[in-house]
């Protein structure tokens, strides 16, 4: 009879390991390969830290709960000149109930939305995303900000002829996370959801997770609101850029406000 208990407490954690397995698998997988591209890093290399809160950050449960990092070694710039290029990001975080991410729900304020870093280093002595006066270099600012989501986002869930385009947006230069002089850039972008039907197995499944749903139409027009803070530090020779996308404008100033505003950039 004392086996009993036993043998209840082993079905339910055997249950709950298959209910969550999804995003069991997504914190185990993320957090060794997050660790190897860490180590390899831009920042790694010129000796400096960008620490940006995860979801663990705030009482809601918004986000995953760290930040992942990522080398885009095969990045190029407009030019075609191979750019260094360390991206840190991240995403919403798991449904429970679902067992599906938040970002694959079409009523969600947080469809398809992430927030992050880029830090590119320029094969030039020309600072990246700057001109010869020192302007921002606007086309090359989007440039980086679509590769990441188009190509390596997108492109990874699916096979459609996606869309990133820009249909307005608004510059200024003001201080954050305690420096002068970053380039805050405003814009409202036209692309595609990562909302879509599963039809097999897919590499970024392992950190996403699976879609569950099946939705109306796979990849939908959707309309986002981006946020860009770009910054050249000649210290780390790098330039750093903040990013959020997201549908709702609430969520943008939730996330820049709680979140992004709160990194830490410094000297290790």
């Amino acid at each position: 009879m004392k086996k009993a208990p036993l043998i209840i407490i082993l079905v339910i954690l055997i249950t709950a390991t298959i209910w969550f397995w999804y995003p069991i698998r997504s914190l185990f997988v993320m957090s060794i390969y997050s660790g190897i591209h860490e180590n390899d890093s831009i920042m790694e290399k010129e000796n400096f830290s960008i620490d940006i809160p995860g979801g663990l950050s705030t009482k809601n449960k918004d986000w995953y709960p760290f930040v992942m990092t990522f080398n885009a070694d095969s990045y190029r710039a407009r030019g075609n000149e191979i750019q260094g290029m360390t991206i840190l990001y991240n995403f919403p975080a798991f449904n429970p109930l679902l067992r599906t991410n938040t970002f694959y729900e079409e009523d969600s304020q947080y469809n398809s939305s992430f927030y992050g870093a880029y830090v590119v280093q320029s094969p030039t002595a020309l600072p990246y995303c700057y001109t010869e006066e020192g302007t921002l270099d606007y086309d090359e600012l989007m440039h980086t900000f679509k590769y990441d989501y188009k190509n390596l986002v997108l492109k990874s869930l699916g096979d459609s002829d996606f869309k990133f385009t820009v249909q307005q947006f608004t510059s200024a230069t003001v201080d954050y996370l305690g420096y002068s002089g970053w380039n805050k850039v405003s814009a409202i972008i036209e692309t595609n959801s990562v909302i879509h039907e599963f039809a097999g197995y897919r590499q970024s499944y392992l950190q996403y997770g699976r879609p569950i749903k099946k939705p109306t139409i796979n990849f939908a027009d959707i309309t986002m609101y981006g946020r860009l803070y770009m910054r050249f530090f000649p210290e780390y020779n790098s330039t750093v850029i903040m990013y959020i996308m997201t549908p709702s404008y609430e969520i943008l100033n939730e996330c820049d406000n709680n979140i992004l505003s709160k990194s830490v950039i410094k000297s290790q």
